[in-house]
């Protein structure tokens, strides 16, 4: 949200969702893998939250993009190459066409092609047959051992169906043993987003045979839920046509950057969404490298350097963000140690909540960090003008 008021997008951007953001109000908790149900906890935000659809929030930022701006669009880049003596980029799209450009931003996604092709060649310049095994399993993103069902369900349906089930106002999440639902309004209240999840952590890292994405019977999600409460049923026999996602998720990177080419968003830290942050870290990557880029400071000779800086501030943070958000999806799932507590006891209660709590943290104390990379580069850009 700093970030939109910074742009001076905030207000506009308000009056999308259910209204601004309240302080001190976040998740709330219930334990819900039982008949008699009920309220745990809440984890109360400093900032609040807001909830906007994607298409909306994409939309959204399209109108704001400057004139000067050209978009090009049904272009998939396929790899790319660096002319050696110039520093040039060229890069090549699966239609065959090919464009050349001083710097490349890859924000292509957890399949990136930009990823790809950094990661091959940091590999080859690499000896040791196990630093360049560690690079090339950089490449492809690795199944969660998590299955997730996904539905927009109309929330005049939800009333007219269960009018004695309140429905939820803020974000959501109905806890149980290796699963959860998070639910919350989006479309200024007209919908709620139903994300059901299936936990098996043990499959975590293991290959997954079959499509990542496809649609299943509504009983698929049923026979998971028959024993939850009926706030859980509710939004679970709400659900029509669900998509099923087989959920992956990058190891976090060691580099970012190489060169003149750097990775952003999904392409270099896609994350699991038990914070819903995969999106906001995405936008602080563009502000933080944006501004970089712009800064009057930056110029063609030192461009990698400023993408260096970009690397050195957002790297550590956004892949501690990864496993935090790994680690949080266990503790929604109560997959505590196996010589942990028994599930449902008051040890076993205390420590979830705990470690839930304290998984949280980072939403209240994370810090502004356009300050620090614009500081660390005047200095650094200071500091080579006297060598």
């Amino acid at each position: 949200m700093d970030i939109m008021k910074d742009l001076g997008l905030y207000d506009e951007l308000t009056k999308m969702a259910l209204g601004p953001p309240k302080e001190n109000i976040g998740p709330i908790f219930r334990k819900s893998d039982q008949q008699d149900g009920y309220y745990w906890f809440s984890r109360n935000l400093k900032r609040g939250h807001l909830t906007v659809h994607r298409k909306d929030m994409v939309e959204f930022l399209l109108r704001h993009v400057p004139a000067s701006c050209k978009i090009h669009t049904s272009k998939r880049l396929d790899s790319y190459d660096v002319n050696s003596e110039t520093g040039k980029i060229t890069l090549q799209f699966s239609d065959g066409s090919t464009s050349v450009t001083d710097v490349l931003v890859g924000a292509d996604g957890i399949h990136s092609a930009t990823r790809k092709t950094m990661y091959q060649k940091l590999a080859s310049s690499i000896l040791d047959d196990d630093a360049r095994k560690r690079l090339l399993e950089c490449i492809d993103p690795v199944w969660t051992g998590t299955l997730v069902y996904r539905s927009l369900v109309p929330t005049s349906k939800l009333r007219e169906e269960y009018p004695d089930v309140e429905l939820p106002t803020g974000l959501t999440m109905h806890l149980g043993k290796n699963k959860h639902i998070v639910a919350y309004p989006i479309s200024q209240g007209q919908m709620i987003n139903v994300v059901l999840f299936l936990h098996n952590c043990d499959t975590f890292g293991a290959p997954y045979e079959g499509h990542w994405v496809m649609e299943v019977s509504e009983k698929e999600i049923l026979d998971q839920f028959e024993d939850w409460e009926l706030h859980s049923k509710a939004l679970a026999k709400s659900v029509e046509r669900p998509l099923r996602w087989v959920l992956h998720s990058l190891r976090p990177l060691p580099h970012y950057v190489d060169g003149r080419v750097a990775l952003l968003g999904d392409a270099a830290h896609a994350m699991e969404p038990h914070f819903g942050a995969g999106a906001g870290q995405a936008m602080e990557d563009a502000y933080v490298l944006g501004h970089l880029l712009t800064h009057e400071l930056t110029h063609l000779g030192n461009v990698a350097d400023a993408l260096k800086m970009y690397e050195e501030v957002r790297l550590p943070f956004a892949n501690s963000i990864v496993q935090r958000s790994r680690d949080v999806g266990q503790y929604y799932s109560f997959s505590v140690p196996p010589d942990g507590p028994a599930h449902g006891s008051p040890d076993e209660l205390n420590y979830v909540r705990k470690s839930i709590e304290d998984a949280w943290a980072w939403q209240s104390e994370s810090r502004w960090v356009w300050s620090d990379a614009e500081q660390r580069w005047r200095t650094e850009c200071s500091a080579r003008a006297k060598l």
